[in-house]
């Protein structure tokens, strides 16, 4: 006979109950940590969607504001419908502006603001509205992938200086695949019209708003270094420094075929270009002109400085509202505005864009503001397609200064401090080496040579103190006046560099010329 030992039994039970409830309360945990990281998720996403049009909604009012302001400014000073009667420079370039006639004025000033428009865009030369109308124009954006961690899914706001950086790397790169005079047809069909074409979409690609690895440049990659550079958040306004330390940045991680140097107290070192060897580069001067508005010292060389042939223009603007400058007529700067916000382009095979696809990254407005409303911060471009390039442009500079000009950009033989260390040579006047003085001479391309016996006699775009001969002879440099007569005796016109011991220790050419 079976005895059943009720307590037992109950206390079974109990403990099956037990593991039961423990197995549900076991079970019920993760899902509730689900539940609870989800909610905590999509609070974050609240958060920055908040955020973000937060941002949106104070800088969109801001920039209402300062376009009000601006357009009320020049309406007062009559500047809103005046077409300047000056010439016009754009990146270098120079272009006769008609003149009207009083006649033309009477029948203006009889015309609708509508007509008016109308009839002082087509009152600029042909050819400046044209070369104007192919610069590659960077404005915000909006439908875009959400730019990590965040979700921003537009830079409207915030992303003007990002843009107008853009802008300027834009012309730089067109300048390096293109030159000055381009030109195709998005229809044709001839090896110049397709190669050009695809050229130009493989620039613009390279400012997608994506992740994609051809979007070297793309908002996504600037803001997401920008946060680790700067050490700000994503929506935050970027500066002019901050900038050109990123479009740097990016162009070292990504091994681009241009090269980029920048400096913010105005110096370019040689050296850092040049060595090891010279590459097509983009030299970015970040620079402070003033406190609140620019110095007017500076305003002369500000519009010279879009006269030189290497000018990839300015990136700069108003206070908080950044602008890209490519030229100026009179006292006005010509300039293209990224505070217009456009669908993304989405991405697809170079040879499926059309050039409607495109046609928002171009403008043929050109847009005018005093020189004395910039914001004293800015970032000058000058892009170096050869070791020629690079000495013309210092030449050029040293020619503002000789003619008394107070300028921002000055050019250094050497190393900077932080590179000097690992410098093998120190570059002297025109881009001499110490290494081997003849090379580097046949490496400038001169303009001519001539040989009196005692060495090689080069005439260089610009040497320094208005000379242009150069001789070189064994450790020695011999430079001659422009009007020494070389066959004579040279010495005795020249001044002679020796090669001597500089205070770092290196061999460097010295004079006291």
């Amino acid at each position: 006979m079976t005895v059943i030992d009720s307590s037992q039994h109950a206390d079974t039970k109990s403990q099956q109950e037990d593991q039961l409830v423990d197995d549900a309360a076991s079970s019920a945990a993760p899902i509730a940590a689900d539940a609870g990281q989800t909610e905590q998720n999509a609070a974050n996403v609240a958060s920055d969607q908040i955020s973000g049009l937060t941002v949106q909604v104070v800088n969109t009012l801001r920039e209402w504001y300062i376009l009000a302001s601006d357009s009320i400014v020049s309406l007062l000073e009559g500047r809103l419908m005046q077409q300047p009667a000056q010439d016009i420079w754009l990146l270098g370039r120079h272009y006769q502006q008609a003149e009207s006639s009083s006649e033309q004025d009477e029948q203006q000033g009889q015309q609708s603001q509508q007509q008016q428009t109308l009839s002082w865009l087509q009152s600029y030369p042909q050819n400046f509205v044209k070369d104007f109308s192919r610069l590659i124009w960077c404005t915000y954006r909006s439908q875009y992938p959400p730019i990590s961690p965040t979700a921003f899914t537009t830079d409207s706001g915030w992303g003007c200086m990002l843009r107008a950086g853009q802008t300027l790397l834009a012309q730089a790169l067109q300048l390096h695949h293109f030159g000055r005079d381009w030109d195709f047809d998005w229809k044709g069909t001839s090896e110049k019209d397709i190669d050009r074409r695809l050229r130009y979409i493989g620039i613009v690609k390279q400012f997608f708003d994506n992740y994609s690895s051809s979007s070297v440049f793309s908002i996504h990659q600037m803001a997401s270094l920008g946060s680790q550079l700067e050490g700000k958040g994503i929506g935050q306004w970027f500066g002019p420094y901050g900038t050109a330390a990123i479009i740097r940045e990016l162009a070292v991680q990504s091994n681009h075929e241009l090269s980029i140097y920048t400096t913010t107290d105005g110096t370019v070192y040689l050296a850092d270009i040049c060595e090891p060897e010279f590459k097509p580069t983009l030299v970015l001067v970040a620079t402070m002109l003033g406190i609140d508005r620019v110095n007017p010292i500076y305003y002369p060389f500000i519009q010279a400085s879009l006269t030189l042939p290497q000018s990839a223009g300015i990136a700069g603007g108003r206070p908080s509202s950044a602008l890209y400058f490519a030229g100026f007529q009179g006292d006005e700067m010509i300039y293209l505005d990224p505070h217009f916000t456009r669908p993304a382009v989405a991405q697809r095979q170079d040879s499926e864009y059309t050039e409607s696809d495109l046609a928002s990254y171009s403008c043929s407005t050109p847009r005018r503001l005093a020189i004395s409303r910039l914001d004293p911060c800015m970032v000058f471009g000058y892009y170096c397609g050869t070791l020629e390039s690079l000495i013309d442009l210092r030449s050029r500079i040293d020619l503002l200064v000789d003619d008394g000009m107070q300028t921002v950009v000055s050019f250094n033989n050497g190393s900077s401090p932080s590179t000097a260390a690992d410098a093998t040579s120190t570059l002297v006047k025109d881009g001499l080496q110490t290494e081997d003085p003849e090379a580097a001479l046949s490496s400038l391309a001169p303009r001519s040579q001539v040989n009196d016996g005692s060495g090689v006699l080069v005439k260089l775009p610009r040497p320094p103190s208005g000379s242009s001969l150069i001789s070189v002879d064994g450790a020695s440099v011999v430079i001659a006046d422009d009007d020494a007569d070389v066959t004579g005796d040279v010495n005795s016109a020249c001044s002679e560099i020796s090669l001597e011991k500089g205070s770092s220790g290196e061999e460097e050419w010295v004079t006291d010329i």
